[in-house]
């Protein structure tokens, strides 16, 4: 469940549009209503369970012009792509604060009716989705390298979690596709060589094979003898220990 601030000095249309809200969405709430500018501008310095901002720029005690200025200088990370920017004087947006503004995900006219704004509420929330189960299956893959004993400050580590990632979105197939395929896909993210991908991802496996006790890599692997398992021997059972995670957590 999302939490969206609705910042508008209109409290009748506000609280229409929260009753809306909701009534028709299961993945949002309505959690702060604010009326002038100071009040926002406190409550989005102060709190970190806002994640959607609808924020009008005609409002008293400082305009959404100067909420957005402030809030650029150290709240910018945690407002990224959040803030849903109202409107009702459209040469306001040749405004500089809103041009190339990490922290606007779009700005709209104030002549949108109810179920138009609801709609781009719920396209944004759709894209936060997926941004946090990127987040949460990175974490789960990050989690069992770090058990093995990769050092995640590692570059090669920090490649072989998005190979990880790659595999666990696009199928297990990949796996037998990592020199032609997934390591030059992971190298044009990072304007890198496909070979400096791989060369990488195999110093931090060594450095991993020295580090890591014995008896946890036995087992994690379920070797007979301890031995350095191959790039696709570990991705294949961090995949399965992830997978396993998951639905496990369907039952918490």
């Amino acid at each position: 469940m999302l939490n969206l601030l609705i910042a508008n000095n209109n409290v009748d249309y506000a609280r229409s549009l929260m009753s809306s809200i909701n009534a028709t969405s299961n993945y949002i709430r309505v959690s702060n209503i604010t009326v002038d500018g100071k009040e926002t501008l406190e409550l989005l310095s102060s709190a970190n369970n806002i994640d959607i901002v609808l924020l009008d720029l005609k409002m008293p005690n400082y305009d959404g012009i100067e909420i957005l200025n402030r809030l650029v200088s150290e709240h910018q990370n945690q407002y990224n792509n959040s803030i849903l920017v109202t409107c009702g004087e459209m040469d306001l947006i040749s405004n500089p604060v809103l041009k190339d503004n990490s922290m606007i995900y779009k700005l709209l006219p104030n002549t949108l009716n109810t179920e138009q704004i609801v709609s781009q509420i719920n396209e944004l929330i759709l894209i936060k989705e997926e941004k946090y189960k990127i987040h949460n299956i990175k974490s789960l893959i990050t989690d069992e390298l770090l058990y093995l004993s990769y050092d995640v400050s590692h570059k090669g580590t920090q490649y072989l979690i998005d190979v990880i990632y790659m595999i666990f979105s696009q199928g297990d197939a990949l796996l037998e596709n990592l020199n032609k395929y997934v390591y030059p896909t992971i190298a044009q993210r990072y304007n890198q060589t496909s070979n400096n991908i791989k060369c990488n991802i195999v110093r931090a496996t060594e450095a991993m094979y020295y580090n890591c006790p014995e008896d946890k890599l036995t087992n994690y692997f379920s070797l007979t003898t301890p031995h350095k398992p191959n790039i696709k021997t570990i991705i294949s059972i961090v995949l399965l220990n992830v997978h396993k995670n998951i639905i496990r957590s369907f039952y918490v």
